[in-house]
């Protein structure tokens, strides 16, 4: 008896496209920045800031 073709495992379209739009994502992030750099100067770094417990 052959398995039927259409009862295959697979996930749905809509998944695998949201799957691979993270590292496309990620690799337009690094094309814009290694060409437009002053674009992301604006952009807040999350520095360190001293802990001042209340007095």
């Amino acid at each position: 008896m052959k398995p039927n073709k259409k009862n295959k495992n697979r996930p749905p379209v809509l998944i695998i496209v949201l799957f691979a739009l993270i590292p496309l994502t990620v690799l337009i992030y690094f094309i814009l920045h290694m060409m437009f750099p002053s674009l992301f100067q604006s952009l807040p770094t999350g520095e360190i800031q001293p802990v001042r417990p209340d007095n």
